[in-house]
């Protein structure tokens, strides 16, 4: 399965209430653009739910909040602290992968690696052992529904109720980590002594939400894609990260983002007032035939170019160096250990999800 069709730059679509902007440079300027906000109290139609989770989330606030944040939340996620932690990556990824066919000769990769892996990498940042990464599994499922959009009102409520409970586990633990700080990722948050506890809260919350899914989605389609490309598993061992740019932009994780218009805008020949919702299309855009030649081509020796997997503009996702290093690492270990690997009968099960593109269940078996 391929994510969705381009079709027109732009259009207004009755079921969302919103304009879809499928046409990649009308994507990359809304993204990248000011006069758009992101944050679900200034949006009349944005789940009420939205406006009563943890302060302090990054993704859905506007400058100059969000400017003072990510300044004092960036410097654990520089190229220099994300390489510091390639060995624990690399470590986690080997002990997923010795035991995947211990125990029958079919499995779920989804359950058995792509979710594990981000899971185990999160919980090892955090340092919070396996007490942690229990909570972590029990409750992310439920969490990232926050970002899907025209959820049921339970199942919004049940996404508060996660994100309370990983709230009751975060807290004490970066309480003790604010007053006594060691060598992790949340002594790290507090190094300036500027971020509240709220704020450090809200930032664990938004890795758990949205760098666990991006994360495992991203293994999952991958490992889908080469499955049925078995011939471009060579471009993967010969450049793992030339290969993870051209899989998050032919099978991105994210299939959306949504928007709200603070000014009145001009765009793809549509005149979009203040106070519309906008949809950007990100897998759509991703087959802009404007912007990239045979779009529908998965080639992973394309030269890279820019794609909106990880957003864009102010919001461009902080963790997109962690998410690329555990593809990179995750998927040519994956195809070296087990080169038998193939698809198990029956289809891959894709997840019924507004928001991302990912698998419930993928099936495999080492022949």
């Amino acid at each position: 399965m391929t994510t969705g069709t381009f079709t027109e730059p732009v259009r207004w679509a009755d079921e969302l209430r919103s304009f879809v902007v499928a046409g990649f440079d009308e994507a990359s300027e809304v993204l990248r653009g000011q006069g758009w906000s992101n944050d679900p109290h200034r949006n009349p139609i944005a789940p009420v739910i939205l406006r009563t989770l943890p302060p302090g989330i990054l993704l859905f606030m506007d400058p100059p909040d969000h400017t003072r944040l990510r300044r004092l939340v960036a410097p654990a996620f520089t190229p220099r602290a994300v390489e510091r932690l390639r060995p624990r990556v690399v470590a986690v990824i080997d002990a997923v992968l010795d035991g995947l066919f211990d125990e029958g000769d079919e499995i779920d990769l989804m359950a058995e690696a792509a979710y594990l892996i981000p899971l185990a990498v999160i919980a090892e940042l955090l340092d919070v052992g396996v007490e942690g990464a229990e909570v972590f599994r029990a409750e992310t499922p439920a969490l990232v529904r926050m970002l899907e959009i025209g959820l049921s009102d339970d199942d919004l409520e049940r996404s508060l109720a996660a994100s309370q409970e990983l709230a009751m586990f975060l807290l004490p633990v970066l309480s003790e980590r604010q007053r006594h700080p060691g060598d992790d990722f949340i002594s790290g948050l507090f190094a300036e002594g500027e971020l509240t506890l709220e704020e450090a809260l809200g930032t664990c919350v938004l890795l758990l939400a949205a760098g666990h899914e991006t994360t495992a989605n991203l293994i999952g389609n991958g490992t889908l894609a080469l499955l049925r490309h078995p011939g471009q598993v060579p471009h993967l061992h010969a450049d793992p990260g030339r290969a993870v740019e051209e899989l998050l932009r032919a099978e991105s994780p994210v299939k959306l983002a949504v928007r709200l218009a603070l000014t009145d805008h001009e765009l793809g020949g549509h005149r979009i007032e203040a106070g519309r919702q906008v949809v950007v299309a990100i897998d759509e855009a991703h087959r802009d035939p404007r912007r990239f030649p045979d779009p529908n081509r998965l080639d992973l020796a394309r030269e890279p170019g820019p794609h909106l997997a990880f957003g864009a503009g102010h919001h461009f996702c902080l963790g997109a160096g962690l998410a690329r290093m555990e593809a990179a690492e995750a998927l040519p270990r994956l195809f070296a250990r087990y080169p038998g690997l193939a698809l198990a009968s029956g289809e891959p099960c894709w997840r019924d999800s507004t928001t991302f593109h990912g698998l419930q269940e993928l099936r495999v078996r080492e022949s």
